[in-house]
């Protein structure tokens, strides 16, 4: 089975750069020219310059860290109307101040995170991922590239939890353009790690779910396909 790429490809990246740079709360000038930042950053991944790429997402991401380096309740960065409303309901609940800023910011440490996966560093893009994860806790997108760290270093059942954590908040939380996308990625994950576990049944029932949910996903019928000669190499089809 071929080993997975450990984040996203970058075309995915630029689709949710999309997304995230329509958010309301990169509103004013300064939230703007850092989308557009993040945005030369992600062309640059997609062109194998990762060095400049990170360069880019640095300067977005202490752009951020100064601008609240006083700030003394616990931050927030999400990507639609829905999330916000989450942490902060979560905080209040929680009896935490909370205040929720650019989805820039937690995007700036996950294209990062990316690039010093592209570069073999899996270690700190593990360190980074999880800064994008503190700031975004429901945000699936996230998730679903830890678990593929988890799955990198053959952590099985951490990876499943981060794929589970995916999927839910995928469901509940990701915005309508590119929900279905973000729940089918995390079913791969799930599946992908029950085919190393030698749960080939339950892999195949969720890469034909990835189908269902979109006929054209050709990484499920790809790895649907694998699994189906893993079973009659068995004598089990």
């Amino acid at each position: 089975m071929p080993y997975p790429r450990v984040l996203v490809a970058v075309a995915a990246l630029l689709a949710s750069v999309s997304v995230w740079a329509q958010n309301p709360s990169a509103a004013n000038a300064d939230d703007t020219r850092n989308a557009q930042l993040l945005q030369e950053g992600a062309q640059l991944a997609k062109a194998s310059r990762q060095a400049e790429a990170i360069d880019d997402f640095d300067k977005v991401a202490a752009f951020y860290e100064n601008a609240y380096r006083d700030e003394t309740a616990r931050l927030y960065s999400a990507r639609s109307q829905v999330e916000s409303l989450l942490y902060l309901a979560e905080a209040a609940n929680a009896k935490t101040s909370a205040k929720v800023v650019s989805s820039n910011w937690a995007y700036a440490y996950y294209l990062k995170a990316y690039a010093l996966v592209e570069l073999n560093r899996a270690d700190e893009a593990k360190t980074i991922l999880q800064r994008a994860i503190d700031m975004a806790p429901h945000n699936a997108q996230f998730r679903a590239e830890m678990g593929n760290l988890y799955q990198r270093e053959k952590n099985w059942p951490q990876a499943l939890a981060s794929f589970d954590a995916a999927a839910r908040d995928a469901r509940e939380f990701s915005p309508p353009q590119i929900k279905n996308s973000e729940i089918g990625r995390a079913w791969r994950g799930t599946a992908y790690v029950y085919v190393e576990q030698n749960r080939l049944d339950e892999a195949e029932a969720l890469y034909r779910k990835c189908l269902e949910l979109d006929p054209k996903d050709g990484r499920a019928a790809a790895e649907l396909r694998y699994v189906q000669a893993q079973r009659a190499k068995a004598g089990n089809p």
